[in-house]
C-alpha cells in the first residue's frame, strides 16, 4: 500500500483523529502508505498538541482558516506524493480496514476501466442518528434520480480516486458532494464496495439536514446542467 496516499481532512477532531491514526498503522503494518492529515482552521489546539506518530511518511498542513472539507480535499490531493489517493474521515467512524478494502479493490480494477474510475464505500449499516439517517436517504434519493450517478451513498467519506484525474475536475466548494456524477460526466466508471460504519465516540459530526441539504441545492441544480449537457453530446 505504499503507491497510496491517505488523505484525512480534520476540523475540530482532537478527539479522534490521534486514535485513527494508530489503528491505521496497525491496519498498514509494514506497507503503510503516505498520510496527509489537513487541519482545516481547527479551534480544538490540534495544532498545539504532540503528534506521537513515529513515521516520517506523515505530513499535517494546517489552513489559517476553516475553508471547508471540499478545499482541504484539494490540498491534501495537491501535496500528494502518489497517484493512488484514499479519502477517509477524521472522526473514527471509517474503520481503516475498509480503506483498506477499497484500496485492494483499486489496484485490481482493469487498467482500462481506471481512467476517471472511482471506487466509493457503501455503508450497509449507518451507525448515526436517526435525523441524520433521514436526511441522508432523501438527499440521496433527489441525487440519484437528478444525476443517475451510479452511486449508493455518496455521504460516505470513504473514497478512491486518481490524483491526476481528481486535478482535471472543476473545483468548486461543495464538489465532494457530486464526486460520483463529476468522474461520470468525465466517462468514467463508478464502483460501490460495501463498507462498516461505526459510531461517532468522540467529537461532535460537524453536518446536519441544513449544511447537507438546503446548502447543497444549487450546486446539485449546477452539477445537474452539467449532466444535461454531456448527455446531450
Amino acid at each position: 500500500m505504499k503507491n497510496f496516499t491517505i488523505i484525512i481532512p480534520i476540523f475540530n477532531e482532537i478527539d479522534s483523529i490521534f486514535n485513527l491514526l494508530n489503528e491505521i498503522k496497525k491496519e498498514f503494518d509494514g506497507q503503510l502508505p503516505e498520510i496527509i492529515i489537513v487541519d482545516d482552521g481547527s479551534t480544538d489546539n490540534f495544532v498545539k498538541k504532540k503528534i506521537e506518530f513515529k513515521k516520517n511518511n506523515l505530513k499535517i498542513i494546517h489552513h489559517k482558516k476553516n475553508l471547508g472539507k471540499c478545499k482541504a480535499m484539494l490540498t491534501g490531493v495537491k501535496n500528494a506524493k502518489k497517484n493512488n489517493i484514499c479519502i477517509i474521515d477524521g472522526d473514527g467512524q471509517n474503520p481503516p480496514y475498509e480503506a483498506k478494502k477499497l484500496m485492494n479493490f483499486w489496484m485490481n480494477i482493469n487498467k482500462t476501466e481506471k481512467q476517471f474510475a472511482l471506487v466509493c464505500g457503501n455503508r450497509i449499516k449507518r451507525q448515526d442518528s436517526v435525523s441524520k439517517k433521514i436526511s441522508s436517504k432523501v438527499a440521496n434519493k433527489i441525487r440519484k434520480i437528478m444525476l443517475d450517478d451510479d452511486c449508493n451513498d455518496t455521504a460516505c467519506a470513504l473514497k478512491v480516486f486518481s490524483k491526476d484525474d481528481y486535478l482535471k475536475l472543476k473545483y468548486f466548494r461543495n464538489m465532494h458532494r457530486f464526486l460520483p456524477a463529476l468522474f461520470k460526466i468525465n466517462s468514467g466508471k463508478i464502483f460501490n464496495v460495501p463498507v462498516d460504519d461505526r459510531k461517532r465516540i468522540k467529537g461532535i459530526s460537524k453536518y446536519s439536514f441544513h449544511n447537507r441539504f438546503w446548502i447543497g441545492i444549487l450546486d446539485l441544480i449546477s452539477v445537474w446542467l452539467m449532466v444535461l449537457k454531456r448527455r446531450k453530446k
